[in-house]
């Protein structure tokens, strides 16, 4: 009987060691799978860097680089940009008048809709130069004018369209066009788009990637645009991509404020979000800088292969600000955080953790307006 009760204690006793020992051993891989999501996410942030997006502050990794340079649109105009050395910029220019020239003057080319290349102006100061050309094979009643400017270590494209019927040859489409109810001014945009798009370059300036401004105006990839004391339309987006996500930022002042907000739209989303295999992983109204914004993330799976034999987490986290408030000065916003074609790294946890930590840095720009 003796014998028995030590053979029980004993038992008992070795049960609880083990089971001691697998609570410290469960205890220290959590502390370890905790400290190495803290690793990969203070990695990241390790060094951050200031961005300035329209009329926006975001602070980002300092391993962030916005990869669009070409999604720009400042009133008629379309800016691309790209950091350059000056030699690059004249040679480019030089092969683009000579593409354009080579173009006017090809053998066979239908005089009805030519020359291409209509004029070239050079810009004061050796700051660039604008060629208004047409398309070959389109009437040259409707062409575009096409401004290489360099500015700061960058080099910009501007373009926008024109229609001009001020030509003799073009009598009888401007007769018709003006019985319409058109007006003279409008038979010839050429004026006033060239006058409008000298402004803006008299008002374009190169800068680096982290340089903030502190004149009102607004940001664009690689450069800025100062005030004139008027309002402009402004339609610009930012992404940065690496091997794990991508993130963007979308603004729009053109768009107007409304009641059919991010989360009045609940339920086509969450349609939508099912029927795609997505689950809510938070949905929340939040300000940050002050900025009313309503954001909601989402999980899922995806396939990264053709036969769908290769899966990975699928994190869409997204927010709109100043929907219902939207104005000039408070422009419509979606900024967006996917792992959408990637087979990230970082656990749901720390996607979450790099969202926020993004979306609480965003403000407007001191003096931005």
């Amino acid at each position: 009987m003796i014998s028995k009760i030590k053979y029980k204690l004993k038992l008992c006793i070795c049960s609880l060691v083990i089971a001691g020992i697998l609570l410290i051993t469960q205890s220290t891989l959590a502390s370890t799978l905790v400290h190495k999501d803290d690793s990969m996410t203070q990695t990241l942030f390790s060094t951050t860097k200031p961005q300035c997006i329209g009329r926006y502050l975001i602070d980002v990794p300092g391993s962030f680089n916005n990869i669009l340079k070409d999604m720009v649109f400042i009133d008629e105009f379309k800016i691309e940009s790209q950091r350059l050395y000056r030699p690059s910029f004249e040679q480019r220019i030089q092969l683009r008048e000579k593409e354009l020239y080579d173009s006017t003057n090809k053998p066979g080319n239908d005089s009805i809709d030519g020359p291409f290349l209509k004029e070239v102006i050079r810009l004061p100061d050796e700051k660039g130069v604008i060629f208004d050309r047409n398309e070959p094979g389109t009437p040259d009643s409707y062409r575009q004018l096409e401004a290489h400017v360099y500015s700061g270590m960058t080099a910009f494209v501007i373009t926008a369209d024109i229609r001009d019927y001020s030509a003799p040859k073009n009598k009888e489409r401007k007769s018709e066009y003006l019985s319409l109810g058109f007006t003279e001014a409008q038979s010839n945009t050429k004026p006033v788009i060239l006058s409008a798009m000298r402004s803006l370059i008299s008002r374009l300036s190169g800068r680096k990637d982290d340089e903030i401004p502190v004149d009102k105006g607004v940001c664009i990839p690689d450069g800025f645009i100062k005030d004139n004391g008027g309002i402009q339309k402004e339609k610009l987006t930012f992404r940065y991509v690496n091997d794990d996500f991508s993130f963007g930022m979308k603004i729009d002042n053109t768009i107007k404020k409304s009641d059919d907000t991010f989360f009045s739209r609940s339920d086509n989303i969450n349609e939508s979000a099912h029927s795609l295999g997505k689950q809510t992983i938070r949905k929340n109204e939040l300000s940050p800088g002050g900025i009313p914004s309503q954001e909601w993330l989402f999980r899922g799976v995806q396939s990264l292969s053709d036969e769908g034999d290769k899966t990975a987490p699928l994190y869409s986290f997204i927010l709109f600000s100043n929907e219902s408030i939207a104005a000039p000065n408070k422009p419509w916003t979606n900024v967006e955080l996917s792992s959408i074609y990637k087979n990230t790294r970082y656990s749901e946890a720390q996607m979450v953790e790099i969202w926020d930590k993004l979306v609480s840095t965003i403000r407007y720009r001191p003096n931005a307006y």
